[in-house]
């Protein structure tokens, strides 16, 4: 019988939209919630606050940084309330809890959830706490490492100040201090390629210099209701331990501000005393993938929290991952094959001529919109976003850039940006129902790099309430992709705001309507459509003459704009440049699952095709393509390449959920804001769009002229993942973005010793660690010696720019090398993966031999058994290929062309393809190439 556990997440995950939208859909979490929150209003014990039933229950609900903005006490009462209601609902629907797991404040609602507080004495120390907050200095840092990595970084770059905090798995530390401190350790681990997120919590805690707040916050304790004896076990991730009667509560969870919370400790506890089901009670999810990482091979299970358990059902989050789950993302059991029948709905035509393709793509995207959650709903799933877009870019390149214009940039833009999201919602609403079209225009035609300074200006006309839009010359013409299809159509459009006064701002978003039925709109004017061969679309080059925009349609953030007329901004013109382009953080997030699996499928139909297509080759007439060694190096090779890469864009995704769980202070911007919106998503970005275009162009080579026929697609995957070399922010800046900020933060200490062992998983990322460590050290020495010759900027980097997008190049490499070995510890032992891992590490370290020589990172000695190797990898990957194909593989309804059941048009032979071939939706094409 399980023995099940209710855990209590601390201060750091509350996503208070995600809780609006849960209690709007489940009745029974409404009602717990109003309850809890008409208990506190009743006690009086959390203060003069506002109701937060009426804020997050009422019909317009505050978004997390507006809560964040209110009276002092109202996020972390709001926050507690929640968590006690959601507790209830846990109890009520799944039987009591047989313990409850605390971890730092979430000790005030675990508390009172086992009894020993009131509602109303929970909610009078919630309130006493965030006043001691409100005094407390630092700031805590979210760093992708385990304990000892994280306490060395600390002490390398911390001075002395800042400590391991919070241990959150093996993987994940949080670290506190003061923030220029941190700022420095966040510098060192972006160098050493790790991930580091400023947490959006403007005080410090789980620090030993904190004791002067402890001794505040025990005070508040004692003069409150007494903390009484507990109904039900709590264990707390602080005391790393169960509470006991002798305990005194009071100075116990004071401890929450100075000492550390243990979370893999207290849990290995827990798993030692037998307890084998926990929930999180509240809608958050970080709690519950910490633990499910901590619990791996436990046997126990960490169910799904959020909006999961009350929208539809509960779903199990097994502490090991599936490989479907790697390359697709963890989603609800009917979200993949509702993707996969809208898509089928609609067979792939090449339809060259726009008249034709235009009507065909609109069909198509209705269907996939009428199968997707709202706009809202699917940005708040990254693995969710990222499948839709995965699925969308295989079974129509075409339909996949639509995606990513109009649902990842567009929508994005305006649920990130919208300062009231109720003055957009009727656009979000005609989107999703696919009443109006939208694009995104940030590029203008005439310069370069013009996202660094748009020359489109919006003039604000305060008589009015709104922006006059205007194209100011001729080289800020926009361009970009705007539907032909009849209707309404319009865009974001990146623009440089300039207030009542006539002073410029920064650069902002507006949403902007460009056409209606009956053409374009006044003062918009578009060039006929400009050929793109690769990827045909309807792009166009975008003119602004006086064009009128609602103030509701500036995607103001977190500006304002005063009776005057006068714009009022408290970031920096850098900061709202980041802040404007930070919808490029949720592109990077998901663009690698759709060029993962642009790779893969290319890989399947590359080797089905090689396998089916006979020779008449003089050394062995007859035999098909793929008998052949040089076609399986290039093909086994291509699979194992695609593997790498959903590795690498798993980890993408898992980086955009952790990235929207806090909001991290931007960097300062070089040459580029990319890295400083994301330095390792930029990376991914870069890296993955790279990596696809080979692969794919491999994979057309290997085809013969099969390869270029447009019904394939395969010229258009390659078409897509190269188009975002420039695009989705150019991946040459962002090289050069990375190299600067990698140099600039560069710490003291070596790399990681490399291992003697090819086969040691640990062997390529060390050798790449190292091989960072070389390009910096070369690179620091370059830019010293001409800076002392009184360079300016310029001269210092300009003949410098490609070695610095070689580091760029190095540390996006790293990153993805990680991943293999992280990947593979995620999934259940299984010898096809273990190949395709082996094979692509050894793959890359070939690709790059003559860079790692030329650097001396390595001797030549210690490549010496690399040719062997990738020999030995072939052959070890070869039995696994039809289980690695049926893996990858897509649907053939949704991937093979129109009125060709099996690839090939009427009138070529079929060859043996149809023997022995699997059935259903999800069984691999047996050939997918005309001849």
């Amino acid at each position: 019988m399980p023995v099940s556990v209710h855990m209590f997440p601390g201060q750091g995950d509350f996503p208070v939209q995600v809780l609006s939208r849960a209690a709007a859909r489940d009745g029974a979490l409404r009602r717990a919630l109003r309850a809890v929150y008409e208990e506190i209003d009743a006690s009086a014990g959390a203060g003069a606050l506002p109701s937060p039933a009426a804020l997050l229950l009422g019909a317009d609900p505050p978004g997390g940084r507006e809560l964040a903005r209110g009276p002092v006490g109202l996020q972390q009462v709001a926050h507690y309330g929640a968590a006690v209601a959601w507790q209830r609902v846990l109890a009520a629907r799944y039987g009591p809890p047989d313990a409850l797991l605390a971890v730092s404040f979430g000790e005030l609602a675990a508390l009172t959830a086992a009894g020993a507080w009131t509602v109303g004495a929970g909610a009078r120390a919630a309130y006493g706490l965030a006043g001691v907050l409100a005094r407390t200095p630092g700031g805590l840092t979210l760093i992708g490492c385990g304990e000892a990595r994280a306490a060395e970084l600390a002490a390398r770059a911390g001075g002395g100040r800042v400590a391991v905090g919070c241990v959150n798995s093996p993987r994940e530390c949080v670290l506190g201090g003061p923030p220029d401190r941190l700022a420095a350790v966040e510098g060192l681990a972006a160098a050493e390629g790790l991930s580091a997120v400023r947490l959006h919590l403007p005080f410090g805690s789980h620090h030993p210099e904190l004791g002067r707040q402890r001794g505040e916050f025990e005070e508040v304790l004692r003069g409150g209701p007494p903390i009484g004896p507990t109904a039900v076990p709590v264990y707390s991730a602080v005391a790393g331990r169960r509470y006991t009667p002798a305990d005194d509560l009071a100075a116990r969870v004071a401890d929450c501000l100075v000492r550390p919370a243990h979370l893999p400790r207290v849990l290995a506890l827990l798993a030692a005393h037998g307890h084998t089901d926990y929930r999180e009670a509240g809608p958050g999810s970080a709690l519950g993938r910490n633990a499910a990482d901590c619990l791996r091979g436990t046997g126990a299970r960490v169910h799904g929290t959020g909006e999961e358990d009350s929208e539809r059902g509960q779903r199990t989050v097994t502490t090991d991952r599936t490989l479907d789950e790697l390359l697709h993302g963890r989603h609800h059991p009917g979200r993949l094959p509702c993707l996969h029948r809208a898509l089928a709905r609609y067979p792939y035509r090449v339809a060259e001529a726009a008249a034709e393709r235009e009507p065909y793509l609109y069909r198509r995207l209705r269907a996939l919109l009428r199968a997707l959650p709202a706009a809202a709903d699917l940005h708040a799933d990254p693995d969710g976003l990222a499948a839709a877009l995965a699925w969308a870019a295989v079974a129509d390149p075409r339909l996949g850039m639509t995606v990513v214009t109009q649902s990842v940039l567009g929508q994005g833009s305006l649920l990130r940006l919208a300062g009231a999201r109720k003055g957009v919602a009727p656009e979000l609403g005609a989107v999703d129902a696919g009443d109006l079209r939208i694009g995104y225009l940030v590029t203008e035609a005439g310069r370069a790099s013009s996202h660094l300074g748009a020359g489109t200006v919006a003039e604000f006309r305060p008589e009015r309430r709104e922006f006059v839009l205007r194209t100011a010359e001729e080289a800020d013409v926009k361009f970009g992709g705007v539907p032909q299809y009849p209707g309404p159509r319009g865009a974001v459009v990146i623009a440089r705001a300039v207030d009542a006064a006539g002073r410029a701002g920064g650069v902002f978003a507006f949403l902007v309507r460009l056409a209606d039925h009956d053409g374009p709109r006044p003062g918009v004017a578009l060039s006929p459509p400009v050929p793109v061969g690769a990827l045909p679309l309807s792009y166009h080059r975008v003119r602004f003459d006086g064009v009128r925009v609602p103030e509701a349609h500036w995607l103001r953030d977190d500006a304002d704009l005063d009776a005057d007329g006068r714009l009022h901004d408290p970031r920096t013109p850098e900061d709202r440049l980041r802040r404007t382009l930070a919808v490029g953080q949720d592109l990077w997030g998901v663009l690698p699952t759709a060029l993962a699996a642009l790779a893969r499928q290319s890989a399947v139909l590359a080797v089905r095709h090689s396998r089916h297509r006979e020779t008449r080759a003089a050394l062995a007439p007859g035999t098909p393509l793929l008998a052949h060694r040089s076609q399986q190096r290039a093909l086994l090779g291509a699979l194992a390449d695609a593997f790498a890469l959903s590795c690498a864009a798993a980890r993408a995704r898992e980086l955009l959920a952790a990235a929207r769980e806090s909001d991290a202070a931007g960097a300062e911007s070089g040459f580029a804001p990319w890295a400083a919106v994301s330095r390792p998503l930029s990376a991914y970005k870069a890296h993955c769009a790279d990596e696809a275009e080979r692969i794919i162009a491999e994979c057309q080579r290997r085809c013969g002229h099969a390869g270029l026929a447009d019904g394939n697609r395969l010229a258009g995957y390659h078409g897509f993942a190269r188009s975002f070399d420039p695009a989705g922010g150019d991946s040459r800046l962002i090289r050069y973005d990375l190299g600067r900020a990698l140099l600039a933060e560069a710490g003291p200490g070596g790399p990681p010793p490399v291992p003697a062992d090819l086969g040691d998983p640990g062997w390529w990322p060390a050798v790449l660690a190292r091989h960072q460590h070389t390009l910096t050290d070369w690179l620091r020495r370059a830019t010293a010696e001409r800076a002392r010759g009184g360079a300016t900027p310029f001269e210092v980097w300009n003949p410098l720019l490609d070695r610095a997008a070689e580091l760029g190049a190095a540390y996006a490499a790293r990153l993805a090398a990680e991943d293999l070995p992280r990947a593979l510890a995620a999934l259940p032992p299984d010898g096809a993966t273990d190949a395709l891992a082996h094979l692509a590490a050894l793959r890359a370290a070939d690709r790059t031999a003559g860079a790692l020589l030329r650097h001396r990172t390595l001797a030549p000695g210690e490549l010496a058994g690399l040719e062997n190797a990738l020999e030995r990898g072939y052959d070890r990957l070869l039995p696994h290929l039809e289980q690695v194909e049926r893996a990858f593989a897509f649907p053939d309804d949704i991937v093979l062309p129109e009125g060709s059941p099996d690839g090939f048009p009427e009138g070529f032979p079929d060859g043996p393809a149809r023997e022995g071939r699997p059935e259903g939706p999800n069984a691999p094409s047996g050939r997918g190439f005309p001849e």
